[in-house]
């Protein structure tokens, strides 16, 4: 009698120090990180995306390629660190430094249109006049690529814009890599003649 009195005195002095919610919430993996202290570095670190080895704007979260290795593809363009926010002064200065290396040949203009088909014709329009079915509905606030001052943007500037986006143009340095971006500009030049 004695100890079915003690265990249900125990029960409710247990019982009466639970909330509601405590008895409603069951253990999860925060009380094991809680419980021991050194969980908490693997639980809440930088972490690096699945298979990205390194990050072309040298973002500190991201891991350097061991010294001394070589793409596969080719060495991409160096784009300067004053390039990461896209004012159209630093997009300017890109274009100034960066000049084609592409000369313009049929194997460069089928390439560019096929880049641009399928990453620019949405919004900019299948010849460049921002007629694009994204931009009707998006009012019209695409511009066209062959307006006068869109001519006399040097190509170092319409790379640039690629890479790092303008406005309301989010940045395709992960769409269009590499000579594609080029390829994308020459393609964009014989828009333009054709336009004339």
């Amino acid at each position: 009698m004695r100890r079915r009195s003690a265990t249900l005195s125990i029960c409710c002095v247990l019982l009466i120090g639970c909330t509601v919610e405590d008895w409603r919430r069951s253990p999860g993996p925060e009380d094991a990180v809680a419980l021991v202290p050194w969980f908490a570095n693997m639980y809440d670190h930088v972490a690096v995306p699945a298979l990205k080895s390194w990050c072309p704007d040298d973002r500190p979260t991201c891991r350097q390629p061991v010294e001394g290795t070589v793409p596969i593809t080719g060495p991409e363009p160096v784009v300067p660190p004053i390039m990461l926010a896209p004012t159209p002064a630093n997009i300017r200065t890109l274009g100034r430094r960066f000049s084609n290396p592409i000369a313009t040949t049929a194997e460069s203009i089928e390439r560019g249109r096929e880049r641009y088909d399928i990453n620019c014709a949405l919004c900019h329009g299948d010849q460049g006049a921002g007629d694009g079915p994204i931009n009707a509905a998006m009012s019209g606030i695409i511009p066209s690529l062959l307006t006068d001052q869109a001519r006399r943007y040097t190509d170092g500037y319409i790379f640039a814009i690629i890479v790092n986006g303008r406005g309301l143009m989010k940045q395709y340095r992960q769409r269009v890599r590499g000579d594609d971006r080029w390829h994308v500009v020459n393609y964009l030049r014989v828009l333009q003649g054709n336009a004339q």
